[in-house]
């Protein structure tokens, strides 16, 4: 179970990262201490449902894309991508796709 925990907090964890938010930020707004918000994004403490529920409310998503995924899902990573460019005219989710296609391709030399 130490690992679901883990990868349960490595998505939640990734999504907040992809919104620029901060972990105090996220447990304000899920209704939280700070400190146990950033246990359970470390897999080291277990949120009830209500609190997991309460958090994917305050990252905007829903409380199943946080739960870990079948072969052939999408990586929380790519949920968080799809979720930054939601809304954007194709020609501005190709430039966004582009700059973070360029940002990548810096990040691994």
């Amino acid at each position: 179970m130490d690992k679901l925990y883990k990868e349960i907090g490595s998505r939640i964890r990734s999504v907040r990262q992809a919104l620029q938010k901060t972990q105090a930020e996220i447990a304000w707004s899920a209704g939280i201490e700070t400190s146990f918000y950033g246990q359970i994004e470390r897999g080291a403490n277990i949120p009830s449902l209500k609190t997991l529920f309460a958090i994917a409310q305050a990252l905007g998503v829903e409380a199943a894309d946080l739960m870990p995924r079948r072969a052939g899902k999408k990586s929380s990573s790519t949920q968080a991508l799809e979720h930054i460019v939601q809304g954007l005219d194709v020609k501005k989710k190709r430039l966004a796709l582009g700059l973070v296609s360029d940002l990548v391709r810096r990040l691994r030399d």
